[in-house]
């Protein structure tokens, strides 16, 4: 009888600590993933307005991206305006251990910061 109850209390204990790590490891996962998310966005003038984390539907990252890597679908705010886009964070090999953010804009800022033309088929060299 003692020794099913030393049994059971060793039992016991070892689930409650890898229940303990695995949390622990989820925790971890979600508060790095969003500090290299605002230590991005920080860094390089952005005010976030949404972000919203991609388990699975991870845009221009999709098969690009590690298990070790995490997937924001963000709006963020600077002095030119509004921009959303995705924002993949970690490195390829270490994943979340690397201060890496990574960007793909849903617009290309050559075609924003390029001015708009009135006559796209004039040419004016011939023309002129």
């Amino acid at each position: 009888m003692v020794l099913l109850a030393e049994t059971t209390v060793v039992t016991v204990f070892w689930f409650l600590l890898v229940a303990f790590l695995v949390v622990a490891g989820f925790t971890w996962h979600f508060r790095r993933s969003r500090q290299l998310l605002e230590n991005w966005a920080e860094r390089n003038g952005y005010e976030i307005l949404e972000a919203e984390y991609r388990h699975m539907f991870k845009g221009p990252f999709f098969f690009r991206s590690t298990r070790d890597q995490t997937v924001y679908r963000v709006t963020v705010r600077d002095k030119a305006g509004v921009h959303r886009g995705w924002v993949r964070c970690g490195g390829w090999f270490f994943g979340l251990m690397t201060d890496k953010a990574e960007v793909r804009w849903d617009e290309p800022e050559a075609v924003k910061a390029a001015a708009p033309r009135e006559d796209l088929m004039a040419d004016r060299w011939f023309d002129a």
